[in-house]
């Protein structure tokens, strides 16, 4: 077996006569070419690989076109989806609008009617059964509803206060009666309530507002009578005397 120098004396000297070789016998080259094809390929090999490498490319590039048109058409579907859980979700906030709406009518409805029972209740004498803490609150109720004025409070209103004319001024001397009021923004709103009144009720009620007023000279005292059905007599005796009137009946006058 050759050592490496001869390996390469040997090397050299093939170097040096190969191409004279190859003029004198070409089958010298066919040999050479077949040994050469063992080990790396033909061009014309070469060439069938590179349009193999190529249409692999193509054919990838196809495939990966497939799937992003695919990728495309599932984005599409989920932007579908989500506008229809935009509506669907902006629909039901809708709803839940107009059914806090409808339940707020109701509530209001229910206020309203219970309201009106009270009131009714509170001109027909109904609630004299009633003592203490719950009456005030029944009567704030009725009048709210009955005077249209949603300020009036329980801790607003004075039921059976004493009123006596020590001086005179009015009534006899030492003359004693009872009145209610509700006491707002400085102002007295004296009242009475008469389901069935007469003429004298209004003159008598008028003389109270009067007597109450002529012992708060600072505070503006006003009048009111509630009625049922009032009378043409009752009406002319609350314009004579500058009364409010409200008749259940027709509403105020």
């Amino acid at each position: 077996m050759l050592d490496t120098k001869e390996l390469d004396q040997v090397r050299d000297y093939v170097i040096e006569i190969l191409p004279e070789l190859l003029r004198k016998d070409p089958r010298i080259a066919t040999t050479i070419e077949g040994i050469l094809a063992q080990h790396f390929p033909r061009r014309d090999e070469f060439a069938r690989l590179l349009d193999e490498v190529q249409a692999m490319r193509q054919e990838n590039s196809q495939r990966f076109g497939q799937v992003d048109q695919r990728f495309e058409q599932v984005d599409q579907r989920f932007e579908q989806v989500e506008q229809r859980l935009d509506r669907i979700e902006q629909t039901q906030l809708t709803m839940r609008r107009d059914l806090v709406k409808v339940q707020s009518s109701q509530e209001m409805l229910i206020r309203r009617m219970d309201g009106m029972q009270t009131w009714v209740d509170f001109v027909l004498g109904n609630l004299r059964n009633e003592k203490g803490q719950a009456l005030e609150d029944l009567v704030a109720a009725a009048l709210r509803y009955g005077l249209h004025n949603p300020h009036i409070m329980p801790e607003n209103i004075r039921l059976r206060q004493r009123l006596v004319d020590y001086k005179g001024e009015v009534f006899p001397a030492d003359f004693e009666t009872e009145l209610d009021v509700i006491v707002e923004n400085g102002e007295l709103l004296v009242f009475e309530v008469k389901a069935g009144a007469k003429a004298t009720d209004v003159s008598i009620f008028a003389l109270k507002v009067k007597l109450m007023a002529a012992q708060n000279p600072t505070k503006r005292v006003l009048g009111v009578f509630i009625t049922l059905a009032a009378s043409a007599e009752v009406r002319e005796q609350c314009q004579r005397y500058g009364l409010d009137l409200i008749d259940s009946s027709a509403g105020k006058v």
